[in-house]
């Protein structure tokens, strides 16, 4: 299951995963998330809690893949709250696709994600 949380802030959005994703999931998130997109004041920062996670369903995969691709670069920074080392892999090993500054964070360290996600609005691009 996906779901999205808006933010006051509308440069970000709180993402919830967990269990297994299916294409369907990806089907009702998407246009919720080109949307928070459209509303944000520059790159959209995401916060991603990856909770009870158990991956993707094939086809929900290659949805996140085409996601991942369709919006290259129009990410800022994204923090991701996790419980494993495999989930930590799985940041390391996403963020080209994204090519957006990525951060992994275990979820008991959730205030020092969001304060990592607060810190890109004090750079003109987000940068470091």
């Amino acid at each position: 299951m996906i779901t999205i949380e808006h933010s006051r802030d509308h440069g970000m959005i709180v993402v919830r995963a967990s269990g297994t994703l299916t294409t369907r999931d990806y089907e009702a998130a998407v246009p919720e998330l080109e949307h928070a997109m459209e509303m944000s004041e520059g790159p959209l920062r995401v916060l991603l809690r990856l909770e009870d996670f158990r991956g993707w369903e094939v086809g929900a995969l290659w949805c996140e893949l085409e996601l991942d691709l369709k919006y290259r670069g129009d990410f800022g920074r994204i923090a991701v709250l996790g419980e494993s080392t495999l989930e930590k892999w799985g940041t390391t090993l996403s963020a080209p696709l994204i090519k957006a500054e990525m951060r992994f964070f275990p979820l008991e360290r959730e205030a020092e994600a969001r304060a990592w996600l607060a810190a890109a609005e004090d750079t003109p691009d987000g940068a470091t």
